[in-house]
C-alpha cells in the first residue's frame, strides 16, 4: 500500500505521559484549529516503560552485542613477540539494523454512499481492563466501529482485551511499544519501538497493523521517513477531546461539536487515570454526530474512501482535459 501522506496541521497532542513541546505530525485532511493546548496528562502504564525493551515480554531484537571472542591459542614455538601482540578486545561492531515485518493487516476497500459525511472515532494508550471494556460496549450498542492505536506493553497485559477489540470490528494501530517520544530517538530506537508493538500485536490479532500514531503527536523528518519506507500510513487527529485532562463532559462535547467536520479524526484514550468522563461524553458525541448526519468510519476505512475520491477527481480531470 503507498504511504499516504496527509494534510499537515499543527496539533494540539495529548496521549499524555509526559510534558512536551509543540509538535508536527501527519493528519488526513481535516480542518484543524492552532489554538487548542499540548495536554501534559501522565497515566501510568501497566508496566514500567523504557526499563528494557529488548527483554520484555520475552521479545529478542537484533543488538549490536558482540559475540563473545574465543579464548587465545596457545603461541606456537617462535611466535612469543607475536602471540604478545594478540588484543583479547573484542572488534567494535555497528549496530545490527532493526526490520520491520511488511503491514498483514488486510486491505480495506470501502466506497461511502455520496455525500457522506465520514468521521472516526480513536482511542490512544491501551488497552486496559477499565476503560477499554466500558468503551467497546458502547461502541457495541451504537453499531459502529472505532480505531484503536495500542501500546505495546499494554497489549503484553490484555491479550484477551486485544482480541476483543478485533473480534467486534473495530481497527487496532500501533502506537510504540512504551510510549517513547519517537521524534526524539535514532533510527534504531524507532524501529525497536515500532517492531516491539508489532510482535505483541500480532500475536493477540493475527496481523501486523499498517497505521501508525506517533505518541504525543511528536513526529520528526526521521520519523516520517522510515514510515514511508516501510509502507506505514502515520496518523494524527483534528479534535482533541482532552479527556487526558480530566476536562469536563460539557467541555468535551462542546469541543467535539464545535470542531469536527467531515472527514475529522477524534481523540479520545482508553486508558489513563482520568477517563471517567470520557464513558460519559462517548455515547453523547455518538449522539450528536449521527444526529448531524455522520457516518462512523475506521481510520482505514477514511484513508479509503479519501483514496477513491482523489482517484475519482483526477479521473474527472483528465476527462475534462481529453474532451477540450
Amino acid at each position: 500500500m503507498i504511504v499516504a501522506t496527509l494534510m499537515i496541521g499543527t496539533l494540539t497532542t495529548s496521549c499524555g505521559i509526559k510534558p512536551h513541546s509543540m509538535k508536527h505530525a501527519a493528519i488526513i485532511d481535516v480542518n484543524w484549529s492552532e489554538d487548542q493546548n499540548r495536554d501534559g496528562a501522565k497515566p501510568e502504564l501497566a508496566a514500567t516503560a523504557d526499563s528494557n525493551p529488548k527483554q520484555d515480554s520475552g521479545i529478542t531484537l537484533a543488538t549490536a552485542t558482540p559475540p563473545k571472542s574465543k579464548p587465545n591459542a596457545p603461541a606456537k614455538a617462535g611466535t612469543a613477540e607475536q602471540a604478545g601482540k594478540t588484543s583479547t578486545t573484542p572488534p567494535v561492531l555497528p549496530p545490527v539494523p532493526i526490520l520491520l515485518q511488511k503491514p498483514t493487516e488486510p486491505a480495506v476497500d470501502y466506497v461511502p454512499k455520496k455525500g457522506a459525511k465520514l468521521v472516526a472515532l480513536t482511542f490512544d494508550d491501551g488497552p486496559d481492563g477499565r476503560f477499554t471494556p466500558e468503551i467497546l460496549s458502547i461502541l457495541k450498542a451504537s453499531k459502529i466501529h472505532a480505531t484503536f492505536f495500542t501500546v505495546g506493553i499494554q497489549v503484553n497485559h490484555y491479550g484477551s482485551m486485544m482480541k476483543r477489540i478485533k473480534a467486534e470490528g473495530n481497527e487496532i494501530g500501533n502506537h510504540s511499544y512504551s510510549h517513547k517520544d519517537l521524534s526524539k530517538l535514532d533510527r534504531n530506537q524507532i524501529l525497536s519501538q515500532i517492531k516491539q508493538a508489532d510482535v505483541l500485536i500480532n500475536k493477540q490479532c493475527g496481523y501486523v497493523p499498517r497505521i501508525v500514531r506517533a505518541p504525543y503527536g511528536a513526529v520528526s523528518p526521521l520519523l516520517r521517513t522510515i514510515m514511508k519506507e516501510n509502507h506505514r500510513d502515520l496518523i494524527g487527529w483534528s479534535v482533541d477531546t482532552r479527556d487526558w485532562a480530566g476536562s469536563s463532559v460539557a467541555t468535551m462535547r462542546a469541543n467535539v461539536n464545535k470542531n469536527t467536520h467531515p472527514g475529522g479524526i477524534i481523540l479520545m484514550h482508553s486508558f489513563g487515570s482520568k477517563l471517567d468522563n470520557t464513558v460519559q461524553l462517548l455515547p453523547l458525541i455518538i449522539k450528536d454526530l449521527k444526529n448531524k448526519g455522520y457516518t462512523f468510519v475506521t481510520v482505514s476505512e477514511l484513508l479509503a474512501a479519501k483514496a477513491d475520491a482523489k482517484a475519482k477527481a483526477k479521473a474527472a480531470s483528465q476527462s475534462s482535459q481529453s474532451k477540450k
